[in-house]
């Protein structure tokens, strides 16, 4: 494959530990810069990586706390979205890289929001996967809750056999336990207080609507029909904000569309990466 020569494991040193990721493809091409989600590590990329980087530069690192320590937080401030979009920010700054793409699963999705937020002048793209621009509601809040509950009280790793299951399409999930047990093993070296810090980042956020109708950075969604973690209601009601093209819905497909429907995320990302330029 073109490019894979580049494609081994780095290592960014943010302060208190270091956090792994691929730096895969050719330099001179388009970046694009792979967030993951809860519960994740970047191992959950890997068909996209491979792809993609035959075409772009595909950065995907571990976000912090991911088989590494969690941020310090002094004990009078509240875990943000914000925290990791700096971290991720410093690791493009370290490597030269001052514009690229932003392909943010879930959690990562509400990451990427907030980087388009603020470092407007380096966010050329967003597509949001599997993730929303609203803020939690009380039920959602209650529910954080609850998760970080029992993390703390049964563990990550109970955490994780329980709940990823119902992240996947009832058909993939019968038809691929590996696939499934693969994500729950990636996941297992998060430590709880990661995985708290995490959920109360995305209980404390705030609604990133308007970024759905602004025309300097374009924005994509991909949603799954039977996405039980982000509703395909909330979803449609923010793709008719968006031009019509910039939309992809996946029939029978939970919330991990890119291990459920491979080649339609990638051919989907490819796509939005082109644009209307003829840059292949």
């Amino acid at each position: 494959m073109r490019g894979s020569s580049n494609s081994m494991v780095h290592h960014y040193n943010y302060g208190i530990d270091e956090l792994a990721f691929f730096d895969n493809g050719e330099i001179n091409k388009p970046v694009v810069l792979l967030i993951h989600g809860f519960g994740e590590d970047y191992h959950i990329w890997k068909a996209q990586i491979d792809y993609l980087s035959q075409y772009y530069r595909v950065i995907a690192p571990n976000l912090p706390g991911v088989h590494c320590k969690p941020l310090a937080l002094h004990h009078s401030q509240a875990p943000s979205i914000r925290m990791y979009v700096e971290v991720l920010h410093d690791l493009m700054h370290h490597l030269n890289i001052d514009q690229y793409f932003i392909v943010g699963h879930s959690m990562g999705g509400y990451i990427g929001l907030s980087f388009a937020d603020y470092y407007v002048n380096h966010v050329q793209g967003l597509l949001l996967f599997h993730s929303t621009t609203y803020e939690d509601n009380e039920a959602k809040k209650t529910s954080r809750m609850k998760v970080a509950e029992f993390i703390q009280e049964w563990g990550v790793s109970k955490y994780l056999e329980t709940a990823t299951p119902n992240l996947f399409g009832d058909a993939f999930k019968k038809a691929n336990p590996a696939a499934i047990q693969n994500v729950i093993d990636s996941g297992l070296g998060i430590s709880p207080e990661a995985m708290i810090q995490f959920v109360f980042a995305m209980r404390n956020r705030k609604a990133m609507t308007h970024l759905l109708q602004q025309h300097t950075i374009p924005v994509w969604m991909i949603a799954g029909e039977a996405d039980l973690a982000v509703t395909i209601q909330d979803s449609l009601e923010q793709i008719k904000l968006l031009p019509s093209s910039n939309s992809l819905v996946l029939k029978e497909v939970g919330h991990m569309g890119m291990l459920e429907a491979t080649d339609l995320v990638n051919q989907f990302i490819k796509k939005m990466l082109v644009g209307d330029k003829d840059a292949l």
